[in-house]
């Protein structure tokens, strides 16, 4: 076994993800969400900023304030609050950068699609037969898709920079650079935990259609049973912290601005390690045993 054996998989593997039209897809499709949530923010700010101020309210109708003319409008202080509620968005979407680009999504597309084609088309028991280490296979192939995780978040992180600067205030401070960082490294590990389990199912399938089958419904019915039973606690008056515990519902703890509790950081810094060491040895294991066909 030769000592670079890894670093030429690790080469083959980021030579054929480039190659992928599903990576550059995934890019424009971030690109249109970050641009749209950000548009949202400033098309709203524009409209409260244009709807006229009541000074003296003569009646209301409907609820809605109206001066003598019969004009609806808001007061000064509601205007002053819904504009700072929209400035408010604008910075929330910054720190959530790696969230509102949906990096998680598009990454399990992609990593189902990358590891399932080179079982398919035979790359990898061509290599296994060569006399490659399943362990540099398995974990070439994991830093190659962590490094588009990577890639993706920074990508997102600079263009939700470049979209808040345009309606900056020029309130920010360098409290909020440090949140920011904060934000953007726990968003990060987040998605490199995640997608570490679609990496695991993706080597568990074995094809890029039942990988993507399984990840996209255990995806759909995470989603759905959290939402449920969410609802459900809170109906009945039970707690739901442990619900930030659970793989998919992480990255609501990573993005927030607040000073995060103990339990908070446990659960968006000890478990990604936890679901990402697991996720990493259920894939190696049952890679070095199963016969590569």
């Amino acid at each position: 076994m030769k000592n670079n054996d890894f670093a030429m998989c690790l080469s083959a593997d980021l030579f054929r993800l480039k190659k992928l039209k599903s990576v550059i897809v995934a890019l424009i499709l971030m690109a249109l969400l970050i641009l749209l949530t950000f548009a949202v923010c400033w098309i709203g700010s524009n409209l409260i900023s244009r709807v006229d101020v009541v000074e003296s309210a003569d009646g209301d109708l409907g609820g809605v304030i109206v001066d003598e003319n019969g004009n609806a409008g808001i007061s000064q202080e509601e205007k002053t609050a819904m504009i700072a509620m929209f400035d408010e968005m604008n910075e929330n979407s910054l720190m959530a950068s790696g969230s509102i680009a949906s990096i998680e999504f598009f990454v399990m597309i992609i990593v189902c699609i990358f590891v399932g084609k080179d079982f398919s088309n035979g790359t990898v028991r061509l290599n296994v037969s060569r006399g490659a280490n399943r362990t540099h296979i398995f974990f070439s192939k994991w830093l190659t898709a962590a490094i588009l995780v990577t890639f993706y978040s920074v990508f997102a992180l600079v263009m939700c920079g470049i979209l808040y600067s345009f309606k900056n205030s020029g309130t920010f401070r360098a409290h909020d650079f440090g949140v920011l960082m904060r934000c953007f490294s726990l968003e990060l590990l987040v998605n490199l935990s995640i997608m570490s389990v679609f990496l695991m199912i993706a080597f568990l399938c074995r094809s890029s259609g039942s990988s993507l089958g399984v990840s996209i419904g255990l995806w759909l019915v995470l989603e759905i049973a959290m939402s449920v039973i969410s609802t459900v606690v809170e109906i009945s008056g039970g707690a739901t912290e442990w619900m930030m515990f659970m793989p998919l519902q992480q990255m609501s703890v990573a993005i927030s601005t607040a000073k995060l509790t103990a339990t908070e950081l446990c659960a968006v810094i000890i478990m990604p390690l936890v679901y990402m060491g697991a996720s990493i040895g259920i894939g190696l294991g049952t890679f070095l045993k199963r016969d590569v066909k």
